[in-house]
């Protein structure tokens, strides 16, 4: 191989060595990237678009195959758990099940978010995309916008068939694009992630502007990824479930007991003929031995007192890890009652808390269907200002029996602290006015005040005429 290098160098002093053009080439590829625009989808020095797999340092993504896995086999208990549907679909039916409505002050405002709602069958889509977002951990809607009127068409994507989702490299929080995976030979649909337009010269400044909603939960706040709710119960809900399914088929075989008949003297020939004479007796039947035959009833002991044990020690880890009490799935009884009435306020803060996030969500696609009519002409600037109401059905119930049995002591005391000079007529009107808010009643205080002011000048005037 020298020899030929020597050759060919002496015959072509100007050509290179293989690791010299590698070099080359190396170097010319770094130049073209450089001079790439800023919105390329390359990371060189954090100048592009972030892309989810990319950057360096330290990761705290989670890489695509993990989130394929836990896809699938959200997929898979969700056909196969009964326990994984059951948590899932209770979830569901404390945070929906009641209507939910959104309405505008203004009637063409209002008209345009009814169609916008009818069209899409939100009072039946959104609380099962919701109970897929707790289960896959991601959401993500196509939204095309009628250029004529406006009018938005939301599609769902199925999260598992997104290849990338791409975030700002100042602002890992925001998501610019999300990526299709390639299908029959076809590169995958890039589409922008809707969110407020901030170019000065575009007319739709300060609009929410894009393709696609792109929604997550339970992910670190540099990695756009959702988590599944289930993702670090899955394990032990399948194997709670293995262990009780055993446990049942074990039960079957404790249920069952077989005759041992003790043939004293006899040859093996002679017990096979009084097999075949001697039938296992039937229920009621009468069985006469000698003292040379003895018969007894034996059944397996497979020393499984304990296994209802462990499984309830499992299922009150899921429940415990699930933020969930025992009663809420399958526990009974007035320990569990009791549980119940004392420990509620845990799993439904919890709810609270992941019920602001669905309101945020449905701002948000209320926000990008106004704007979007606005965009379109169907709405005017002024009143799109008019501003929208999301209703959303309340979790917890109040127990209106213990709320209205205290209502007349604490008027009472209200009474008693304001003659006594502790609290002003204000502020007894607002804390009044407060424990009927509780019951769904709205109080006007300020009315509330003048009519008081009115009736204490009134009597005022009348004692003076009286004496007068």
């Amino acid at each position: 191989m020298e020899i030929r290098k020597r050759i060919a160098k002496i015959l072509a002093p100007e050509l290179y060595s293989a690791e010299a053009v590698r070099e080359m080439v190396a170097d010319e590829i770094k130049r073209a990237k450089m001079a790439l625009p800023i919105v390329a989808n390359y990371d060189p020095k954090n100048e592009g678009y972030r892309p989810l797999m990319g950057g360096g340092g330290q990761r705290r993504d989670i890489r695509l195959v993990d989130i394929d896995r836990m896809m699938e086999v959200a997929y898979f208990m969700w056909d196969h758990s009964a326990m994984t549907k059951g948590m899932a679909s209770m979830d569901k039916a404390f945070l929906f099940a009641e209507p939910m409505s959104i309405s505008s002050s203004d009637d063409d405002v209002n008209e345009v978010l009814q169609d916008f709602w009818t069209r899409n069958r939100l009072d039946l889509h959104f609380p099962d995309w919701m109970m897929w977002l707790s289960l896959l951990g991601s959401q993500c809607w196509s939204a095309e916008a009628n250029q004529h009127n406006g009018a938005v068409t939301l599609s769902y994507v199925d999260p598992q068939n997104i290849a990338e989702v791409f975030v700002l490299p100042y602002d890992v929080e925001t998501v610019v694009q999300v990526e299709l995976k390639s299908m029959y030979g076809r590169s995958g649909r890039k589409m922008a992630a809707i969110r407020e337009d901030r170019n000065i010269r575009s007319t739709a400044c300060g609009r929410l502007v894009g393709e696609c909603f792109f929604f997550s939960i339970n992910h670190p706040p540099n990695d756009p990824w959702g988590r599944s709710d289930f993702l670090t119960l899955f394990d032990w809900i399948d194997g709670l479930e293995r262990y009780g399914f055993n446990y049942l088929e074990r039960a079957e075989f404790m249920l069952n007991f077989i005759w041992d008949v003790l043939l004293k003297g006899m040859t093996e020939d002679q017990i096979r003929e009084w097999q075949r004479n001697n039938p296992p007796p039937q229920p009621g039947a009468v069985r006469a031995h000698n003292e040379n035959v003895e018969w007894a009833a034996v059944a397996p002991e497979l020393k499984a007192a304990d296994t209802s044990q462990g499984f309830e020690m499992g299922k009150s880890f899921i429940m415990g890890a699930a933020r969930r009490p025992n009663s809420w799935f399958g526990g009974g009884g007035k320990a569990y009652q009791t549980e119940a009435e004392q420990f509620g306020q845990v799993p439904i803060k919890d709810l609270d808390e992941r019920q602001r996030f669905h309101r945020v969500i449905l701002e948000t696609l209320c926000r990008f269907v106004i704007d979007q009519a606005v965009i379109a002409g169907k709405l005017s600037k002024e009143k799109a200002k008019a501003g929208f109401t999301v209703a959303i059905p309340e979790i917890s119930k109040k127990d209106f029996s213990k709320l209205i049995n205290g209502v007349p002591q604490f008027a009472t005391a209200l009474m008693v602290a304001e003659t006594q000079g502790w609290v002003r007529s204000e502020d007894a009107v607002n804390l009044f006015s407060a424990v009927m808010g509780q019951l769904g009643m709205e109080v006007d205080v300020e009315e509330i005040l003048a009519e008081v002011e009115k009736r204490k000048k009134a009597e005022k005037d009348g004692v003076t005429d009286d004496y007068r």
